[in-house]
């Protein structure tokens, strides 16, 4: 069974982590190429903006990564950072993409270099660099995925998002789509990482036109400049929008909360709390009925929910089949 996992940031290698766990071996990951902050950030304003953004490309390989004695010291590889911020894995595949002339090769090349096996590859979804822009509430307009960090705790909401230059996606993107028997979006920043995937020229269209099985995985936390307060209907209405489907997805994994300890969990909320931020909240009375699954953790060092691969893996091991 092939599955297309569509998303970015540090979500989309969580939800590769559980297909690993799960047992499927299939996976063809499709990453956003628009991310600007950072250290891919001063590389592409080095560059005047004509250069894609690596980040979300080498994370999603290194979680599909199967197995190889020095896979551990290759993830701290290239996660490395200098005393500048400069990252060794952003200058490493675009070394790599100079070299080959197409980042499409790179998966293959570095399976091939580091003698590892990779349960899928990762596709970017546009070969053509562009900037995710966006509009708030307000009327103010800003040109970079970096401002939608920069703005996560203000509540000037976003508006509408779109990308300068509006760019193809790439045939190996739409094929992903097209092919595959499942496709998971999700976890991910909504906009950022999420629909950006979707903004190019024949994205939204082949996922209309695609016959598999659509699943949404949904963020745990709402972020006050994207989705402030938000319930499901309100979430999934959004990708209705952009989407342009009355029904995106087929089913909605979501988080059971309550299953959190308590004392843990009322300091967590207490301090996203002060970011504006709430739970998403299931709607029972939505078709189709949301999932809800013991599939969060609260990390200790900092108290922030994040999505578990191990407890992810056995709900999509039942919902997928």
């Amino acid at each position: 069974m092939r599955i297309c996992t569509v998303g970015g940031g540090s979500g989309m290698p969580i939800t590769n982590r559980a297909l690993l766990r799960a047992g499927f071996r299939d996976i063809v990951s499709v990453v956003t190429t628009f991310d600007s902050g950072g250290d891919t950030g001063r590389m592409r304003t080095d560059e005047r903006g004509q250069l894609l953004a690596f980040s979300d490309y080498w994370r999603a390989l290194i979680s599909l990564w199967r197995d190889g004695k020095r896979k551990k010291l290759w993830q701290e590889m290239l996660r490395y950072r200098d005393g500048r911020g400069r990252n060794f894995g952003n200058n490493f595949f675009r070394f790599l993409v100079e070299k080959l002339g197409d980042i499409n090769q790179a998966d293959e090349f570095f399976q091939e270099l580091m003698g590892v096996k990779l349960a899928g590859r990762v596709v970017p979804v546009a070969t053509e660099p562009a900037d995710l822009a966006f509009q708030t509430l307000s009327g103010q307009e800003y040109r970079g995925e970096h401002y939608l960090d920069l703005q996560r705790m203000s509540t000037d909401r976003v508006k509408k998002i779109w990308l300068e230059p509006r760019v193809r996606a790439s045939p190996e993107a739409i094929q992903a789509i097209k092919e595959s028997q499942v496709i998971i979006i999700g976890p991910g920043s909504l906009y950022g990482s999420l629909l950006a995937n979707f903004l190019p020229r024949g994205m939204a269209a082949a996922y209309r036109q695609s016959r598999a099985r659509r699943i949404l995985i949904a963020n745990l936390m709402s972020v006050a400049n994207e989705n402030q307060y938000y319930s499901q209907r309100d979430y999934i209405d959004i990708f209705r929008r952009y989407l342009k489907m009355s029904r995106p997805f087929d089913d909605i994994i979501m988080a059971d909360f309550p299953r959190q300890p308590r004392k843990i969990w009322e300091k967590a909320m207490k301090l996203y709390s002060y970011e504006h931020s709430r739970p998403i909240r299931a709607d029972e009375s939505l078709e189709p009925q949301p999932i809800l699954a013991d599939i969060a953790i609260i990390e200790k060092k900092n108290t922030r929910l994040r999505h578990s691969a191990k407890k992810l893996a056995g709900v999509l091991r039942k919902v997928i089949g």
